[in-house]
């Protein structure tokens, strides 16, 4: 039986700390990978097709049209809101923050560097695919409410919809044997649908572009997370949460 002061030692600690699922790479990591690699593929395919068929867009612009008449009021000001507390620097300090939150309950910073590497590693390359895509905003002309400054970068993907959705889906596999798993997913599909309905009424993303966004992320989050835990973090930072001589 293992005394008070035998389980607070540092090998003890680093024994728990090493059981911890999220830490842990997939026993077979074949479908997760393929699942990752599937999902960027898809959604580079997707964007290079909805941003060279004019009446796809045109299509989804009347969505856009019809959502955006509800940019007004409460409704506006919650929209609004949103966007901006998941714009990207505000996105930088929620990982930061719950990253650090992370690292100081469980006393292990392998698992806060890993939660905000994953969220990083997941959101930061979408950027590119919306640099290769470039895909116009909706046109603000035609809706009736527009944002007074409107985005001047590409639409598609969406980052703050990508950064939402790595951030539920890490949370998720953080909580991979936590009692309150079953709430976390209910609060992050939740959220997830907040976000993105969101952005379609704010008239500064279709709906592809959201959906687009959910499938990057749903897709890359467990395949950097494996990544991570398979070939970099053995080599970076050891259990006890020190830097390890390893190259």
């Amino acid at each position: 039986m293992i005394s008070g002061n035998d389980a607070s030692s540092p090998a003890v600690a680093a024994s728990n700390h090493r059981r911890h699922a999220f830490l842990t790479p997939v026993a077979a990591p074949a479908a997760t990978w393929v699942v990752g690699v599937g999902a960027v593929a898809v959604v580079v395919v997707f964007g290079f097709f909805v941003a060279r068929t004019p009446a796809f867009s045109g299509n989804e612009m009347h969505l856009s049209v019809a959502l955006n008449a509800w940019h007004t009021g409460a409704i506006g000001a919650i929209t609004s809101g949103v966007y901006a507390v998941f714009s990207p620097a505000p996105a930088i300090v929620i990982t930061i923050l719950l990253a650090a939150a992370i690292w100081l309950r469980s006393r292990d910073l392998r698992l806060g560097v890993t939660f905000g590497i994953v969220i990083a590693a997941t959101w930061i390359p979408s950027a590119l695919v919306k640099a290769l895509v470039a895909r116009p905003r909706p046109d603000a002309a035609m809706l009736p409410h527009p944002f007074a400054v409107q985005p001047t970068d590409a639409s598609y993907p969406s980052g703050h919809m990508v950064f939402v959705t790595a951030l539920v889906v890490t949370v998720i596999l953080l909580t991979r044997n936590h009692r309150l798993r079953p709430l976390v997913v209910v609060l992050g599909v939740a959220l997830v649908a907040l976000v993105g309905t969101s952005l379609v009424i704010d008239g500064v993303h279709y709906a592809s572009d959201a959906l687009a966004s959910i499938l990057w992320s749903i897709g890359v989050a467990p395949f950097v997370l494996d990544a991570w835990n398979r070939f970099v973090l053995p080599h970076t930072i050891r259990p006890t949460g020190s830097l390890s001589a390893n190259p």
